[in-house]
């Protein structure tokens, strides 16, 4: 049987992931049985899963397993893991929001989230739900919140960053995996934020006196449940006015709007995109540079699920904003640069897998993509082929734009044109290797190409 350690797992000795051919298990020790029998057995289990707040599992039987384990669950499986760095601000709003609503629940049930790490959650039909069914433990009153300390620095911290500073904070998660030092975030924190009442307390002031506390070996002090429902409640609706960061700007949000020159030519491009996905069906389409979205939603009623990669934070916020509004669930979004993908990460390179080792699907959609990559990021067309060939298991639909377009014109316009390769018909003989054609459209200087891997 193949199966492995996940070292994400590795460091919580309440249970292990483990991934075999059919997907991820997760294994329960036998010192966490209590806290599993209370969850399951309490309502709570119930409780988070209803409202959609927490994966749903199954307990199964596995021999090979002995007496080593007390329990084996096949949790609920995610098509596509994403992390913090890769989210935008209302992802980790909903997150937060997310984290704060099942801490009172399980308070309720006499527990509490014992961890308050944003890597516990995962976006999934819309909805922010913990993937870690390992993360409660029993609270009493006059016990300490043990995960304040957690929550300020992976959560709050990082918020304000985003909030008050700019959203591009969230991909320096990638440097600081496990939160952002209260010391630093106050450094870099606007004067006003003194003036709010969660970032003076739970960050500035937290700041001040953490290291004082620490050198002294103290503790923090004990909670009564009430006390520690109230403060929830009061940090629940600071992050409720925090609906959106105060400083964002973009260059692609209004792009169908103001950039494409020619209505035929989005139509005819609307109609040919339609007809090829209806005719291939694909389980899995990965939209590369989605934009606002346009061709992720056409995707999303031909497709059981939509990856939309794209750089731009603030298109991304349109693409989740548009999903809640007409209620299309079969979308999954990601912030990402195709030309700096998300590494593999953490301990021994392994704790967070690589983008492109996670995000695979059976048709990949690259619209007016390929010639961003070639004449601004100097990205050789036989790279941009093999890694398309790379993430999907069928097919391909790849738009070529030639230098006669005048948005090619535009990125050539202040810099020396070096790219004699930059032909259709180099292009056609890179997607060659990896593809075989199965249909062409021309429109204007562009053409659209349906590729079928080999």
């Amino acid at each position: 049987m193949n199966q492995s350690l996940q070292p994400i797992s590795f460091k919580d000795p309440s249970g292990h992931v483990i991934q075999k051919e059919d997907g991820y298990y997760r294994y329960v020790s036998h010192q966490y049985a209590t806290e599993y029998e209370h969850l399951m057995h309490s309502g709570l289990y119930k409780s988070l899963t209803d409202a959609s707040l927490m994966i749903e599992h199954q307990e199964i039987e596995e021999k090979e397993t002995g007496n080593n384990y007390y329990k084996v669950l096949f949790p609920q499986q995610i098509e596509l893991i994403t992390y913090p760095y890769e989210w935008v601000f209302s992802q980790w709003l909903d997150m937060a929001l997310a984290f704060l609503r099942i801490n009172r629940i399980a308070l309720q049930h006499g527990m509490i989230l014992k961890d308050a790490t944003p890597y516990n959650f995962v976006f999934a039909e819309g909805k922010c739900m913990l993937l870690d069914s390992l993360s409660f433990r029993f609270f009493k009153d006059g016990d300490p919140w043990i995960a304040y300390r957690q929550f300020c620095e992976e959560i709050l911290g990082p918020l304000a960053l985003m909030r008050y500073n700019d959203p591009s904070w969230a991909r320096l998660q990638r440097a600081f995996l496990r939160g952002f030092p209260l010391a630093f975030v106050s450094q870099q924190l606007p004067l006003k934020t003194w003036f709010n009442t969660a970032c003076l307390l739970h960050i500035h002031l937290h700041a001040k006196f953490q290291n004082r506390k620490e050198n002294a070996r103290q503790t923090h002090a004990g909670f009564s449940k009430q006390k520690l429902k109230i403060l929830w409640e009061l940090l629940q609706k600071t992050l409720t006015k925090w609906d959106r960061p105060l400083n964002v700007h973009s260059i692609w949000d209004q792009y169908y709007e103001n950039d494409i020159e020619e209505e035929n030519y989005l139509a005819d491009k609307t109609a040919v995109v339609s007809q090829w996905l209806a005719e291939t069906k694909p389980d899995i389409t990965i939209d590369l540079g989605a934009n606002t979205g346009k061709f992720s939603f056409i995707a999303a009623q031909f497709s059981k699920q939509v990856i939309a990669l794209e750089n731009d934070r603030i298109c991304v916020e349109q693409i989740r904003t548009e999903s809640k509004q007409k209620k299309i669930n079969n979308i999954s979004t990601l912030v990402a640069d195709i030309t700096e993908p998300s590494p593999a990460l953490g301990w021994a390179n392994a704790e967070k897998t690589a983008l492109l080792k996670r995000m695979n699907g059976d048709m990949v959609l690259a619209l007016a993509l390929v010639h961003h990559l070639c004449l601004s990021k100097n990205i050789p067309l036989d790279f941009i082929a093999k890694t398309i060939a790379g993430i999907t298991t069928k097919y391909a639909i790849v738009e070529f734009v030639s230098k006669n377009d005048s948005k090619a014109k535009s990125l050539l316009q202040h810099r020396e044109d070096i790219f004699e390769d930059y032909t259709e018909d180099n292009f056609v003989n890179s997607f060659n290797k990896y593809f075989k054609l199965v249909d062409t459209c021309a429109a204007s200087a562009r053409k659209l190409f349906l590729w079928e891997k080999k």
